[in-house]
């Protein structure tokens, strides 16, 4: 007797040439798996094919295990918020302004994107991944080198006291994340508007000049 929950509907054959849709439908189906709770240890490679419908071995054809596949799940979300901040850069010529532009553009990605942020960063690597994918190939180095090239501009041109550009970029993004993740957990504090947090942030913790308005020219 079957199941009387819903199943996925078989997927259609692709056609010669077209195994890279397949492949994209998988790392769908994780994403949406991953926003709906699951978590490193409870996705499976069977219940990803089962959403995507198809048999669990037609898997293996675009990921070798579970970790592969997690990491390109990973990977295409921070691909998109690389192109928020690199977009973000070309809004302003002065480094400063840069910078300002990629902060507000790095929290206009989280609100965009809320579930695909949660799987980011609320979602654990399991200790396996960290020790055995290259710091080259680790999610996210796309938009570290983004922001840290910006904080150096800002360096060379005199306008901030940093000397390290990664570390800077590092206590950055923790900064940003905190604040977006303290406004979701308590709703009912009196939050100035986020543009005034992060302008806030800037100028006092990062000794940055006061951006007078961040959505100007």
């Amino acid at each position: 007797m079957t199941s009387p929950r819903h199943q996925a509907p078989r997927h259609t054959p692709n056609r010669r040439g077209q195994g890279d849709r397949l492949r994209q439908d998988l790392i769908a189906a994780a994403a949406k798996l991953l926003e709906q709770g699951a978590t490193y240890e409870t996705l499976s490679l069977r219940s990803v094919a089962r959403e995507v419908g198809i048999a669990a071995t037609s898997v293996y054809l675009h990921f070798p295990d579970k970790m592969a596949l997690l990491l390109a799940v990973y990977q295409e979300h921070f691909t998109v918020l690389a192109r928020y901040l690199d977009a973000a850069t070309h809004t302003h010529t002065q480094p400063d302004r840069q910078l300002h532009a990629v902060a507000h553009a790095y929290c206009r990605f989280a609100e965009d994107h809320p579930d695909a942020y949660q799987v980011m960063f609320t979602v654990p690597h399991a200790p396996a991944v960290t020790r055995q994918v290259s710091t080259d190939d680790r999610p996210g180095l796309a938009a570290i080198e983004i922001t840290q090239r910006v904080f150096k501009a800002c360096t060379d041109a005199g306008l901030t006291k940093i000397t390290d550009p990664y570390l800077a970029t590092l206590c950055l993004w923790g900064a940003l994340h905190g604040l977006l993740t303290l406004r979701a957990a308590r709703p009912t504090v009196p939050w100035p508007p986020l543009d005034t947090l992060i302008d806030t942030l800037m100028t006092t913790h990062l000794d940055l000049p006061r951006e007078p308005d961040q959505r100007g020219g």
